[in-house]
């Protein structure tokens, strides 16, 4: 294959593993949802390294508050769901096992980190809530639009649902099924994050421009996803678009809009608003370009998804954009026929990693992480002292050394 030379000060060596979740806390038992349930890092145990012991300190300690918030939020809603009527009882335990399955819950601590970065002491716990319900609804829809088979180690809920069909041997089509009961579950879910959202003390006229950025939160990654979908549909390959998408789906909705909502619920002026948002943006594409990393490179024993999955997807990342720009037309034309195509093979998906790295498009990714990373290390400078600042500028070097 023939490449032309990486740019200057890029590298194809692997960067330094790491994990974006935070410290373990107490083992729950049977009937308590986990906090965060911690896969354990092949070269750096997050929980004991330096580097990141501020924000594994501080999430840890949130976690133990955050944790049984959520679990009761699901549990109370699956009761509910249930008095309604008997058969809604495979939705209501969905609803449990699925958060049960835990994730980062990057959102809702930031909520956490961004209220206290306001220097406020009530409790916006609901509000936080409500945004990792939020993601819940969002990733049970998306893996219907990627149909993707499975999340956090275990079926999606469209491949779980339709899984029930066929053992009942039910009328009509098992997928078809599926999908119905996945993007119903997640409407229920989307309901829940409503009312828990209204869970907090925040005096009142601090709800209503809070409710203004909960809206845009969720209307952003709306947004990114239909263009992400669009992209993907007119075989579009734009580095700025795919950058516009990676805005839009991460580093709005997961770090700045949940750094600015917990810090307008604590009352931040709008000099803190503005930091958030500029800080917030670099590190939320940061973290959504290491996840396109993740997309293609990541060990499915820590990502819970098929290797190479954004290749049959077809997503066009950043990553892929960096690549067309590299590639030469045999090779660009090999990977823009292999983008969507859901039955690429172990060898076929190893050939184009090979490809992506030979151009030197994942050292350019890399290096884009890097510069995000260090731009907004001044910017949290200039944020509040104290522990919550801590927090977060350890979290942007965990971001800065996670897998991939």
């Amino acid at each position: 294959m023939d490449c032309p030379p990486s740019p200057a000060g890029a590298s194809d060596q692997p960067a330094a593993d790491g994990v974006l979740d935070p410290a373990p806390a107490a083992a729950p038992d049977e009937t308590t949802i986990p906090p965060d349930p911690i896969r354990p890092d092949p070269v750096t145990n997050l929980a004991a390294s330096s580097a990141h012991a501020d924000w594994a300190r501080w999430s840890g300690h949130q976690l133990t508050r955050l944790g049984p918030a959520l679990d009761a939020a699901v549990r109370d809603a699956r009761t509910r769901v249930v008095a309604i009527d008997d058969e809604l009882t495979p939705v209501g335990d969905e609803l449990v096992a699925y958060v049960a399955t835990g994730g980062k819950r990057l959102r809702p601590l930031l909520v956490l980190l961004g209220h206290e970065l306001a220097g406020a002491t009530g409790d916006v716990l609901g509000p936080a809530v409500a945004l990792e319900l939020v993601h819940t609804w969002a990733l049970i829809h998306d893996d219907v639009i990627d149909a993707d088979d499975t999340r956090r180690g275990r079926p999606t809920t469209h491949r779980g649902f339709a899984a029930r069909h066929r053992e009942h041997g039910w009328a009509g089509s098992p997928d078809r099924y599926g999908e119905a009961m996945a993007m119903l579950v997640g409407d229920l879910v989307a309901a829940i994050a409503d009312e828990a959202f209204e869970r907090t003390t925040a005096p009142s006229a601090l709800m209503v421009a809070g409710r203004r950025d909960f809206a845009a939160l969720r209307l952003e990654v709306i947004a990114g996803q239909v263009l992400d979908v669009q992209v993907a549909a007119t075989r579009t390959t734009d580095l700025d678009r795919a950058l516009r998408v990676a805005t839009l789906k991460s580093g709005r909705y997961t770090f700045t809009r949940p750094l600015q909502l917990g810090a307008r619920l604590g009352g931040g002026d709008d000099d803190l608003m503005a930091r958030l948002a500029a800080t917030g943006d670099a590190l939320g594409v940061a973290f959504q370009l290491r996840d396109d990393l993740l997309g293609v490179l990541g060990d499915p024993a820590d990502t819970g998804k098929a290797r190479g999955g954004d290749l049959r997807e077809g997503k066009r990342t950043v990553l892929v954009a960096e690549a067309m720009a590299r590639l030469d037309r045999d090779d660009a034309t090999r990977l823009d026929a292999a983008l969507g195509d859901p039955d690429l093979d172990d060898a076929t998906i190893a050939r184009l990693v090979d490809d992506l790295g030979d151009c030197g498009a994942i050292a350019a990714v890399r290096d884009r992480i890097d510069l995000l990373v260090a731009t907004a290390h001044p910017l949290l400078d200039g944020l509040p002292a104290g522990g919550a600042r801590d927090a977060l500028a350890s979290l942007a070097t965990v971001l800065a050394s996670r897998g991939a």
